[in-house]
């Protein structure tokens, strides 16, 4: 296939390629001129030479695996509206910011508003909180939305160990959620003040550590209490060893974090979570056919959709190429993308049919023999194999669709391609 075959010397260029654009400065001004990861010691002088700025308390919080440091201050304001600030540190240094609207200035509708004029549409969103997962603030940052019982709470956070490709760090280390201080209130299209809710609505937090590749999705179970549901990197829900769902209706407690499971009539402990599982759904069996369309990826599907499904991993290079009598292509590389059991690079081929590749690289160059059984565990022997590729050629993804596994010299990709006749020419 025409488009196979470019995206492998496609893969080779990206180093020498510019990518994404940066956040622009009225994105940033939440940041306060500050640094992600900055030292605590450094942030608190700095802050001391702000007259507007006054430090109510000092903390730590030993809640979920990672110890923090949190500075609570009066006098700032997020987008010229008086708050409350909480700045939260780790080993790393600073990687959150909470602001606080207690005097309710705005309503969470009035905030979501806010937020949508400055960073678009969010990638998430439930009653009574929102997420924008697109690197708002940089590489691997996020904004959370919440609606509490005390007001509203706006929340920018790191969401790995690093959102600045320069800035060296541990690439394994965990980062917090966001500490939440009082419950989550459900938002009703009727209410006009945006925290006010039913006495009998159930309360929520999330304060589960994040980890790379999986995340939490905020929902409702059969009986209708507000849960959330643990997703895979192949957005997929995670089973417990019974093969139940993992779904955790959890509640806030000031300064804690705790999950209860309270419509479950049994519930086991997952350990990778860390958190109380509810029986509360019917078991799942996981279907991989499709774990390589991460979050929801379609083929034939616009870049601009696809890009936001993509957006809680970093993009490294996003270009077009246009070569006399062949389709041009769109390509978007990202790193650090899981997939089957391996962390890789992807890269995404885009014509003007839409998405026409999935590509993923492991540079284990050992990996070639695990890649051919783990397809084949999945789709069946290949219909050709040699010493260095496997094709599955019979429509295994759909119809007109060809699976590859070649071994290169510096790795192994595994592409997924879909037909691309009829697309544009350059």
């Amino acid at each position: 296939m025409r488009t196979g075959m470019k995206i492998i010397a496609a893969a080779a260029l990206c180093a020498a390629l510019t990518g994404c654009g940066k956040p622009s400065e009225d994105a940033l001004k939440p940041m306060l001129g500050l640094n992600w990861f900055a030292a605590c010691e450094d942030v608190k002088s700095e802050l001391e030479g702000r007259d507007a700025y006054k430090l109510l308390s000092e903390r730590s919080s030993g809640d979920g695996q990672v110890p923090q440091r949190m500075l609570d201050y009066s006098g700032a304001e997020l987008f010229d509206l008086p708050c409350d600030l909480t700045l939260c540190f780790t080993d790393s240094g600073l990687i959150g910011f909470n602001y606080h609207d207690v005097e309710k200035q705005q309503d969470y509708k009035a905030w979501f508003s806010t937020l949508e004029g400055k960073y678009g549409l969010p990638t998430e969103e439930s009653s009574g909180m929102a997420s924008w997962y697109e690197n708002p603030l940089g590489k691997d940052t996020a904004i959370y939305l919440f609606n509490l019982e005390e007001g509203v709470q706006v929340s920018f956070y790191a969401t790995a160990d690093s959102p600045d490709k320069d800035y060296e760090k541990q690439k394994d280390a965990s980062v917090p959620a966001p500490e939440i201080r009082t419950p989550i209130v459900p938002v009703t299209e009727n209410s006009s003040a945006g925290t006010d809710a039913p006495e009998d609505a159930p309360a929520v937090t999330t304060g589960r550590v994040y980890r790379e590749g999986d995340r939490d999705v905020l929902g409702t179970d059969p009986a209708g209490n507000l849960v959330i549901v643990v997703t895979d990197g192949a957005g997929e829900a995670v089973t417990n060893a019974a093969g139940t769902t993992v779904t955790t209706v959890v509640t806030a407690t000031t300064g804690t974090t705790a999950s209860t499971a309270s419509t479950a009539d049994t519930s086991d402990t997952d350990e990778k979570q860390g958190t109380s599982i509810a029986s509360t759904a019917a078991p799942v069996k996981a279907d991989r056919t499709k774990a390589f369309l991460l979050n929801g990826l379609e083929f034939y599907a616009s870049p601009d959709t696809e890009r936001r499904l993509m957006s809680r991993y970093t993009q490294l290079y996003e270009y077009r190429t246009e070569e006399p009598g062949q389709p041009w292509e769109l390509i978007m590389e990202y790193e650090n993308v899981p997939y089957e059991g391996k962390n890789c690079d992807a890269v995404l081929c885009f014509t003007s049919l839409g998405l026409v590749g999935v590509n993923y690289f492991d540079s284990n160059t050992g990996d070639y023999n695990y890649w051919v059984q783990t397809l084949s565990s999945i789709y069946g022997a290949p219909d050709d194999t040699q010493y260095d590729y496997a094709v599955w050629s019979s429509s295994p993804v759909g119809s007109g669709t060809v699976i590859y596994v070649f071994a290169l010299a510096d790795g192994v990709q595994i592409s997924f391609f879909a037909d691309d006749t009829g697309s544009e020419l350059a």
